[in-house]
């Protein structure tokens, strides 16, 4: 299987704590920390690179030390990286975790927005790929007209999507495959069947500790409940790793609830571990 990943990596600090502070001033003692490769395209490149697929994750770094550290580890996981230099730098996060895997992210480099994009390098990894997945930054709209000109299904995650953020409507329409977390939505379902009645193969929604719901017109709905974890290390990652589980098992057979359990079962491995994917 081949999979090719269009933007999304940062330098990403992980701060733990037992509990969110109150808006004042205060000293916090850290339960610990470390540091990693974050943002959703890198944790989709790796998850799916963990499960045994060829990738290539293409994103806009800086020349900068937390460029080199996300080169680095792409290189150590055999993930081809295709990188564009950002002159505002690499991204990079401070995410404050606590003790029931709640995240607050802190934007330390939010990188740039709008950027004048190259798809040039990509275009044959396109050609060749078995999954195209563009990540919801501006600057990566770039890439929908050559996935579309290439003939390939598109991957979407529009994460917390509220129904009515009109940046993620692009992505939205153009996507063949959609997941998304039910977490700012109530009527998640009635929106993801009106995106399978409009076209779209699979519509998938994740619930964190409540599982997760799968959507085609041929199986209706399909639930699965999230895997038990023994002890929950890092939620961090957890829906690209259920991305990446979903899509090696659909590519391979296009069963409905065996790749959604094979989702939830890589997100259950994805939490024991402090890194995006384990």
């Amino acid at each position: 299987m081949r999979a090719v990943i269009l933007g999304g990596v940062a330098w990403n600090t992980m701060v733990n704590i037992d509990r969110f502070p109150n808006p004042e001033p205060q000293t916090i003692f850290a339960a610990g920390t470390h540091e990693a490769v974050g943002s959703s395209g890198a944790g989709k490149a790796m998850n799916l690179r963990s499960l045994g697929a060829d990738v290539t994750l293409w994103a806009l770094v800086g020349d900068d030390e937390a460029g080199a550290r996300v080169r680095t580890e792409m290189d150590r996981r055999g993930i081809e990286f295709i990188g564009q230099i950002d002159p505002l730098g690499t991204a990079r996060h401070i995410n404050l975790m606590d003790a029931d895997g709640d995240r607050i992210s802190i934007f330390a480099n939010a990188g740039s927005h709008s950027f004048d994009v190259d798809p040039f390098p990509v275009r044959d990894a396109i050609e060749r790929a078995d999954l195209v997945s563009v990540i919801i930054h501006d600057h990566c709209r770039a890439f929908l007209p050559v996935v579309a000109e290439a003939a390939k299904h598109l991957w979407v995650d529009i994460h917390d999507y509220d129904g009515d953020n009109p940046h993620h409507r692009e992505f939205i329409d153009a996507a063949d495959y959609l997941f998304m977390s039910s977490v700012a939505m109530d009527d998640w379902r009635g929106f993801l069947e009106e995106r399978v009645e409009k076209g779209a193969t699979v519509a998938v929604c994740t619930h964190g500790a409540d599982g997760a719901s799968g959507l085609t017109a041929d199986d209706g709905w399909v639930d699965v409940p999230a895997v038990p974890v023994p002890v929950v290390v890092d939620t961090n990652g957890s829906g690209d790793a259920f991305f990446a589980g979903f899509a090696v098992t659909w590519l391979q057979d296009r069963d409905l609830p065996a790749a959604m359990q094979s989702g939830a079962e890589q997100a259950a491995r994805s939490v024991g571990s402090t890194e995006l994917s384990p």
